[in-house]
């Protein structure tokens, strides 16, 4: 017996230094802000946007890309916020195909992140979530953007934040893309040996409970083949949401694939935008049916 305590203590210890490490650096985990800034959208040979400076509550200047159309027809706006290793510069090819889509689109950094102000010791979900609000709160200020023509688009951790944003304000419509329940949830599916309870997770990301809250359509995107946010915690998401919903799993598709696969799912997400926002968009960019997934129907359970 003796000789069993003395295997075993050695090994609690070791468990119970990382579950207590996991506890201090969870912050870390959870952001992974990023200074790259050697792309724009120039490099996609987009040339309408305008790089802004959005102050946030605590004086930080948030950059930002406002992409948008010059052609005087109607386009739906959209709100993009990224994820947790993102940043603008990372994004300037997503940039071009939103305008593609036939966006207006307004893509950010939270505090902290590529050229905004901050650092990652400014970071918590509650700065990440009132960064996204002042960035709405722009769109509808600074452009006159009316929320009766504008979406707004959520991927990994910020499909969290997306929801939060629907959860407290009246856009016409919401896309998420590899979403997520909670971090709690994440945790439990990435780590399911570590002793880890709900009280212990400072930023939680309740993703679950906005889309029971929202009350705009709702397209829920998530690839069959993703690795980091499995599949089925998105459905979890799905199922607990509220209608209107419509659920779309994307074969082949990984958590990064984004924007590789976008133009794969182009028209049925274009479709979800029109009903929502009543506007049609003039896209730059024409997809073969053949080549475009059907997203199911409003009220269909994912298998």
């Amino acid at each position: 017996m003796k000789q069993f305590f003395i295997v075993l203590l050695p090994l609690l210890f070791a468990y119970a230094t990382v579950d207590v490490g996991f506890y201090a650096d969870q912050r870390n985990l959870v952001f992974v802000p990023t200074r790259i800034a050697d792309k724009t959208p120039k490099n996609y040979g987009l040339t309408d946007y305008d790089e802004v400076k959005i102050k946030n509550p605590a004086g930080q200047a948030l950059n930002a890309w406002w992409v948008r159309h010059t052609d005087g027809q109607p386009h739906p706006a959209l709100i993009y916020c990224h994820g947790n290793g993102d940043d603008l510069s990372m994004l300037s090819e997503v940039s071009k195909l939103f305008y593609d889509y036939g966006f207006d689109a307004l893509l950010f950094d939270y505090r902290g992140y590529g050229a905004s102000e901050g650092t990652s010791a400014d970071l918590s979900e509650t700065a990440v979530d009132e960064d996204a609000q002042t960035a709405y709160n722009w769109l509808l200020k600074e452009k006159n953007v009316d929320e009766k023509n504008l979406v707004v688009w959520g991927h990994s951790l910020g499909s969290s934040v997306a929801a939060e944003i629907a959860a407290h304000n009246h856009p016409a419509g919401l896309i998420l893309e590899g979403a997520f329940p909670s971090v709690y949830r994440v945790g439990r599916s990435r780590y399911p040996w570590l002793f880890l309870l709900p009280i212990m997770v400072h930023d939680k990301f309740p993703t679950i409970q906005y889309v029971t809250q929202r009350t705009c359509p709702l397209l829920m995107i998530h690839g069959e083949n993703d690795h980091i946010i499995p599949i089925e915690l998105g459905q979890e998401v799905f199922q607990a949401a509220a209608q209107p919903k419509q659920w779309m799993a994307v074969p082949g598709m990984n958590h990064l694939n984004f924007p590789s696969l976008a133009l794969k799912y182009k028209d049925p997400v274009m479709d979800f935008v029109q009903k929502c926002t009543g506007t049609v968009p003039v896209a730059a960019v024409s997809i073969p049916d053949s080549a475009t997934p059907t997203p199911e129907s409003a009220t269909a359970t994912p298998q």
